[in-house]
């Protein structure tokens, strides 16, 4: 069976999942979602599974060109999902061609090591990094990227597309969805204990550093629009629902595309240690100086973002969602978002790192959001992701899956 053969028969089973009543309905509730109506049932979704740990039959590549196997690798584990612990995830009902680019970098490459890796065959490792920005001298290195278009691994991507697709789904060229978090990367660069203590101790050089990844984000985002390589169709930002009736779909091939059509997303998870004052200081004043150039922006990911509610809606007034997670008080912050925002509540994986769902726990965490958003007329939504192991269970995401559905059909009340 030839490399062909295989992707046909896996875009077969992707096009007839994709063109279901269920699956093309999805995406209009995720737009009512995101048009702040509380009255929408909560989604329910499983992201960043630990796939390294399932031993599947349905997961196991067959393609020997590597090309044809990034597609393989998508297409099964969409298929894989929607079979096994699909929630509300939806699929697209085209194929998509993505566009690739060039990119000289800003100066720096993260250098690490690999300390503890995981015994179940999750990708989860553990980490220690080089710093590579000891003092203001390293400031020099810094400069801003080159970003053309790959038109021949573009073009490589369409003809792909359209081969395996053909007769099944339209193909449409996909473009770049905005994530700009920079405290994701600068204590990969400089190290988390050095950042907590150049905070306090050398607040100027933090400063600078943060306002060169500024610039970096700043110019990109300006490439991307010179480039006209905008995605204007992302079913999800990290792992949330991104459909929305507020910003167009556009074609890159038709249209011209700008930041105002798009969202962005950002986050700062080593600043769960900082007061909101710091926070805003360090990350929310760059910050606004990107999302204030988009249509929409998300904020927050593993951090707790309840007591720096007032931060966040004092700088971002395009934010649509904020992610409130088991370290927040989901109470605090359903409260303080009321009716204006989707809080995106991420639900505790630990409840299923046994491979076993510890039932009880899980149960009460999410009527617990469900009460507190129910209080305040706040949508909301249930991921879980940032799933290290299942040791090895797979089944137990399914599971999951329905004792949430369970909790919503007992306790939501629209």
């Amino acid at each position: 069976m030839n490399d062909l053969h295989i992707l046909r028969q896996l875009a077969g089973e992707y096009a007839e999942l994709a063109m279901t009543d269920f699956n093309l309905a999805v995406p209009n509730r995720y737009r009512d979602l995101n048009s702040l109506r509380s009255d929408v049932r909560p989604p329910v979704l499983v992201f960043e599974e630990p796939w390294g740990e399932f031993d599947h039959e349905e997961l196991k590549l067959r393609c020997q060109d590597e090309h044809n196997r990034v597609l393989e690798d998508r297409l099964r584990k969409d298929i894989f999902k929607v079979r096994h612990h699909r929630g509300d995830y939806a699929i697209k009902p085209y194929a998509e061609a993505h566009v690739s680019l060039n990119d000289s970098g800003y100066g720096f490459t993260v250098t690490d090591q690999r300390t503890i890796e995981s015994l179940t065959g999750s990708s989860i490792s553990a980490h220690s990094y080089t710093d590579q920005l000891p003092d203001e001298s390293a400031l020099e290195r810094f400069r801003l990227p080159e970003i053309t278009i790959n038109q021949e691994k573009t073009a490589a991507n369409v003809e792909q597309a359209a081969q395996v697709f053909d007769g099944l789904l339209k193909v449409r060229k996909a473009g770049v969805t905005l994530y700009m978090a920079s405290w994701d990367v600068i204590p990969r660069l400089h190290g988390v204990q050095n950042c907590m203590f150049d905070l306090y101790d050398r607040p100027e050089f933090m400063h600078a550093v943060i306002d060169w990844f500024t610039r970096v984000h700043e110019h990109e985002l300006t490439r991307y629009e010179e480039l006209n390589v905008l995605e204007t169709d992302p079913y999800y930002t990290h792992c949330t629902p991104a459909c929305t009736w507020d910003l167009p779909v556009k074609d890159i091939d038709r249209d011209n595309i700008t930041a105002r059509d798009v969202w962005c997303r950002s986050m700062a998870q080593i600043f769960s240690m900082v007061s909101p004052e710091m926070h805003d200081e360090f990350d929310l004043q760059y910050t606004q100086r990107l999302f204030d150039r988009c249509g929409l922006s998300y904020y927050g990911c593993c951090e707790p973002l309840h007591n720096k509610i007032p931060q966040l809606k004092k700088r971002f007034k395009n934010l649509r969602r904020i992610s409130i997670t088991p370290w927040a008080d989901p109470d605090s912050a359903a409260e303080q978002m009321g009716s204006d925002y989707v809080l995106s509540y991420k639900c505790n994986p630990a409840f299923v790192a046994s491979g076993k769902l510890d039932a009880e726990p899980a149960r009460a965490e999410v009527e617990r959001v469900l009460d507190a958003c129910h209080r305040n007329h706040t949508p909301c939504e249930f991921i879980l992701k940032d799933i290290s192991t299942v040791s090895a269970r797979a089944e137990v995401l399914g599971e999951w899956v329905n004792m949430v559905n369970d909790c919503i059909d007992r306790r939501w009340k629209p």
